[in-house]
Order: structure tokens, then C-alpha cells, then sequence
């Protein structure tokens, strides 16, 4: 048996249930499992780097009448958000950084402060606990971008560290001799200390991608791993108030090939515990 994990990021504040309701429907009619990856307390100033300029822009799911203002937005005041999230049957809430707000030349959890880490995630967990009542024990880096400094306080308040990329420089010495056996067993992840850090392969139903190239990645990725994470951003499925429907049949087509395959299996990361330990 194979597993895949649908991960979808950036839901925040300012995000639009009836534009996840567009792209999801599908899946929360047949409920198949799906994990969002809140940021609970969004920025409005927050930028991220473009493949299209050489400047930073503003983060694309920050409405354009909000965006450069230096506020912040807990997502548990929206409180229609909130509850149509919470009367999902089969979902699994995240925490993805606490503002998505680069810091200083760094992006948010790049940073070294143990202090400030610390800080940020306590913050976004207790956000995230008023709103779900429950506590996240997932956790996304924003931008998948992480310090080593960050790395050691996941490991004492999460069970699992979902990203695209395990970074030999960046992680404690303790988990290197887990990461050459990963190499060498080509595996996409480390179990130790009862803290798992798994890859994905990157966001392939992206606009900003070529979707047949996209899809012979996600062949190849599927064949040879036993865990796929299946990252997507709800935004990216729009042009302007538009759906893109190209992107979006490739994604839909993709995720019920997979559902109907006896041989694949949709989990939460919740489950994932149990599996690597089978």
C-alpha cells in the first residue's frame, strides 16, 4: 500500500471558504482526506520572492486593498472561516510559520532567536488551538525554509515537520548518520526520536509550472516513494476571480485516478505516526 497526503497551504485570514468550496468540492463530497496548513496570524505586509521580477511582491492570497499594511490578522476572528473549516468531516489543520513575514533578510523561520521562535510558535499554536480546539502537531515552514535553531524547537512541540527539502546543513548533527540512510535507501524521510521530518516534491499543480512536466514528476515520485505529500495553494487555482481549468482538471483528475486505485491510500498526517512504525 502506498499514501498520499493532500496538503493545501496559506489558508489564512483573508481566505474565501465558497474558493475552497471551488476547488475542493470533490473532495469534501467523498471525503478524502485533506490537510490545510493555516497561517494563523497573517501579515498584510508580507512578501515573497517572484520567478517574474526582481523584486519581492506582495503574497498573492493578501487581498490588494489590504496588502503593505503593517498589520496582523488572527485567523480565528473570521469566524464564518472558522466554522465551515471545523464542519469538514475529514480535514487536518496545520500550522504553517505565524505571520508568513519575512525577517530581516531571512524568511520567517530562518531566523536564529530561539526566543523569537519560540514566541512565534507558541503564539500561532494557541491561535490555532482556540480556533479548531485542538492542538497541531504538523508543522510548514513558510517558503520550506527553516534554521537549524528552528528545526531543535519543532522537534520538542510537534510529531511531524512536513517540507520540501531536508537540508544536510541545517539539520543537528544527531539526525545525520538518519540522513545518509535516507539517501541511501532512497527514502523521503527521517524518523527519530519519535519526530518525523518528511519531503515532498515540490508544488506541482502550479500555475506557474508546465502541467505535463509537472505530471511525469509526480509519476515518477509516486512510483518510488511509499509517503507522497501532494502540496498545492488554493490561490493558484484562480485567475483573477476565475478558475484556471486547466490546472484545476489536472489536479481534479489526478486526485480521483489516485482515489480509485486500490494500491493508494489518502491519510492525515495524523496517521503517519502508525505507518512509519509498521
Amino acid at each position: 500500500m502506498k499514501y498520499v497526503i493532500i496538503r493545501d497551504d496559506d489558508v489564512n485570514f483573508f481566505t474565501k471558504i465558497e474558493n475552497l468550496n471551488k476547488v475542493y468540492s470533490f473532495i469534501f463530497e467523498r471525503n478524502i482526506p485533506i490537510n490545510f496548513a493555516i497561517i494563523p496570524n497573517v501579515d498584510a505586509s508580507a512578501k515573497t520572492f517572484s520567478d517574474h521580477s526582481s523584486d519581492n511582491i506582495y503574497e498573492p492570497f493578501i487581498p490588494k486593498e489590504f496588502r503593505g499594511q503593517e498589520k496582523q490578522f488572527p485567523i480565528n476572528e473570521n469566524k464564518e472561516l472558522i466554522k465551515d473549516l471545523r464542519s469538514l468531516r475529514n480535514a487536518e489543520f496545520l500550522l504553517h510559520g505565524f505571520t508568513h513575514k519575512s525577517e530581516v533578510g531571512n524568511f520567517e523561520f530562518e531566523i536564529e532567536e530561539e526566543s523569537v521562535i519560540n514566541e512565534k510558535l507558541n503564539r500561532g499554536s494557541k491561535i490555532l488551538e482556540l480556533a479548531f480546539e485542538k492542538k497541531s502537531k504538523t508543522f510548514v515552514a513558510p517558503q520550506d525554509k527553516y534554521s537549524e535553531k528552528a528545526f531543535l524547537a519543532l522537534q520538542k512541540s510537534f510529531d511531524t515537520f512536513s517540507l520540501g527539502w531536508i537540508d544536510k546543513a541545517k539539520i543537528p548533527k544527531s539526525f545525520l548518520i538518519k540522513y545518509y540512510l535516507m539517501k541511501l535507501r532512497n527514502n523521503n524521510y527521517i524518523f527519530k526520536d519519535n519526530f518525523l521530518v518528511l519531503q515532498h516534491p515540490g508544488c506541482q499543480f502550479s500555475k506557474f509550472k508546465e502541467i505535463k512536466k509537472s505530471s511525469l514528476i509526480l509519476d515518477k515520485y509516486l512510483f518510488s516513494h511509499k509517503i507522497a505529500v501532494l502540496v498545492v495553494h488554493n490561490w493558484e487555482f484562480f485567475n483573477g476571480k476565475n478558475l484556471n481549468q486547466e490546472l484545476y482538471t489536472a489536479f481534479k483528475n489526478r486526485i480521483l485516478s489516485l482515489w480509485e486505485n486500490e494500491d493508494f491510500k489518502f491519510i492525515n498526517f495524523s496517521e503517519l505516526n502508525k505507518i512509519i512504525c509498521k
